[in-house]
Parts: C-alpha cells; structure tokens; sequence
C-alpha cells in the first residue's frame, strides 16, 4: 500500500508522485511478475492497480472488481465471513481453496495468485 506520497505540482497541476523506495520496489516486483505471466492469464486494469498500488490481495482486488462483499463470496463457498476473510488475507492459500475461490468469482484460479 502507498502510504506517504508526495505530490509535487506545476502550475497547481499533479506532476510528479513520490513515494518511498521500499514502495516503489515492492511496485516493481509486482508488475515485473505480472507482465512474466503467461500471456492467457490477464487481469483487468482495475485488478492490477488494486494489487499493485493499494497492495490488496488478487483476490480481495477481484471481490471488489465484481462487486461482491466477503458474506456474499463466503456463502456461495458455504463457509462464514470470517473465514473467507482469512483466505482474502493469505498469500499462502492451497491450490483447492484457490479453485473454490475462482469458481466463486468466475475467474481463473491462475488469476488469484501472482507466483513466479
């Protein structure tokens, strides 16, 4: 997540963002994965920003993309909120709990994780 950015403006216009180096790298890690993808696994461009720039997970990103709340997606998975909160929040989850997920989302289970 970018937390202290700096907005330097010309003529009262945004010009330039600085944000911390640590930030900017993990930015870079993100998107350099991205783009190694295989070229059939895409990401809409909100998805992407939400990962990248605000730091949320690829799932917790296509949740809001599609426009469902957690007790939605965690009752069509037939488990509670809060459980489905954990899995939002874990870069660590199995490979089952990732297909259930993309069923849930209607997207690839590819699509919810950015391992490289």
């Amino acid at each position: 997540m970018i937390a202290d950015v700096q907005i330097i403006k010309e003529n009262d216009v945004p010009a330039f963002a600085v944000i911390p180096f640590a930030q900017y790298e993990e930015m870079r890690r993100r998107l350099a994965v991205a783009e190694n993808l295989d070229a059939k696994i895409r990401f809409p461009l909100e998805v992407a920003e939400m990962n990248a720039l605000k730091g949320y997970s690829l799932i917790k990103a296509w949740r809001i993309y599609r426009g469902k709340t957690q007790s939605e997606l965690a009752a069509a998975m037939g488990i509670t909120q809060g459980a489905f909160s954990q899995i939002e929040k874990s870069s660590h989850n199995q490979s089952e709990t990732l297909r259930r997920v993309a069923a849930a989302l209607d997207v690839k289970p590819e699509q919810l994780t950015l391992d490289d």
